[in-house]
């Protein structure tokens, strides 16, 4: 299908605000839901998938006769990737269109600050990839009880990532870090632990910055210890840049990645230097109620697709399934309605929630890069 430019589709977002709004009625009939994410910037397509999601999910609800007899209206502002922006776009949520929930975004370096800014002001909170521990819980490991998030943490898909790679009897390994990324460091300290405590060897660890887009010194002080497998941590634009370099330098060794990977875009970005790289994410479009939401999200929107509007849409499905476990849109019982979620099924499949972190458990999905497209190769358990 045809794309449109990331200009007309933010272009295209804002005009559908309206239509998954309530237009002019009186605001005790509307039930306003926040969304922060990166609209504009290098990763503009997540952002804009996310809030296309909640739009499209949002306008299918409101046909149906909306939630209490209310109609949901969708606000998103801009947080570029950026955490001071996503703070500031979170506040103006709160503080100027009275939201009483917000979804977003999916970096952890976003939402760590952002948890505080929830508590605060009392209003939950859903990460949408964000699998930074201190998304959820503070560095002394105290909950933040207005935060929650749709995806597995980096402890846990850290080292299932290492035990993955033990398994097909990978020895020697290195990782690659993005030093300025919460998220990319977190990833890395788990799945260099869990690959030595396996017996593994890592044979270096080198950083990088995450603006850099040059890492040829740093990819040819890894070659030089022959590592079988390079652990690459990091979000899906830079990972093109990664690894059409170091197949230019030659090297032979494999890619692992991990859900920051989980774009259509990536394949074709590497220009095929990740051909028969591996990652690991959730089952996202494979499940066949995904794939028919994703058809008619394409349907929609005319744009490429992207699982953030899995994640939207099942962070939507599940603050109403909260709002009606209450009987009320309030901020304040919509965050103890999701904190009593024993399970909630949506999308990306069914996921339980660890009540004292405010964690959900959801299977690990293994994905191989054949061609321009990204194949569920297995899941992991």
């Amino acid at each position: 299908m045809k794309k449109i430019t990331l200009k007309a589709a933010a272009a295209l977002a804002a005009a559908a605000l309206v239509l998954a709004g309530c237009q002019k009625k009186d605001a005790g009939n509307i039930i306003r839901i926040g969304y922060v994410g990166a609209l504009s910037g290098d990763t503009s397509l997540w952002g804009q998938t996310g809030l296309n999601g909640l739009i499209l999910t949002a306008e299918k609800v409101n046909a149906e006769g909306g939630v209490l007899g209310k109609q949901i209206e969708i606000i998103g502002l801009d947080g570029r990737g950026d955490p001071q922006d996503s703070v500031n776009a979170l506040n103006k949520l709160i503080d100027d269109h009275k939201v009483v929930a917000v979804v977003g975004t999916n970096f952890s370096s976003c939402n760590i600050p952002m948890a505080d800014i929830a508590d605060r002001k009392q209003v939950p909170l859903i990460a949408t990839a964000a699998s930074n521990e201190l998304v959820t819980v503070d560095k002394n490991g105290k909950l933040h009880p207005y935060s929650f998030r749709m995806c597995f943490i980096d402890s846990y898909q850290g080292t299932k990532l290492a035990e993955y790679a033990l398994k097909r009897g990978i020895k020697r390994a290195a990782l690659i870090v993005n030093q300025s990324d919460a998220y990319s460091t977190s990833l890395a300290d788990y799945t260099e632990n869990a690959f030595k405590s396996g017996g593994g060897i890592i044979t270096a660890r080198e950083g990088a910055g995450g603006t850099d887009t040059d890492f040829r010194a740093q990819l040819s002080k890894i070659a030089t210890t022959d590592p079988e497998v390079l652990f690459v941590p990091w979000s899906y634009s830079p990972v093109a840049f990664i690894s059409r370099q170091a197949r230019e330098l030659g090297t032979k060794f494999a890619f692992y990645g991990y859900d920051g990977w989980d774009s259509l875009e990536l394949p074709a970005m590497a220009e095929g230097a990740l051909e028969g790289a591996l990652f690991s994410s959730r089952p996202g479009f494979v499940l066949p109620a995904a794939r028919a939401y994703g058809d008619e999200y394409q349907k929609r929107f005319n744009m490429a697709l992207e699982a953030e509007c899995l994640f939207t849409n099942d962070a939507l499905m599940w603050i109403i399934q909260a709002i009606n476990k209450k009987g009320s849109a309030e901020p304040q019982t919509i965050r103890d309605g999701l904190e009593e979620t024993e399970s909630f099924t949506g999308l990306m499949g069914t996921m339980t929630l660890e009540r004292a972190t405010h964690n959900p458990q959801r299977e690990l999905a293994i994905f191989e890069i054949r061609g321009n497209e990204n194949v569920l190769k297995e899941i992991f358990k």
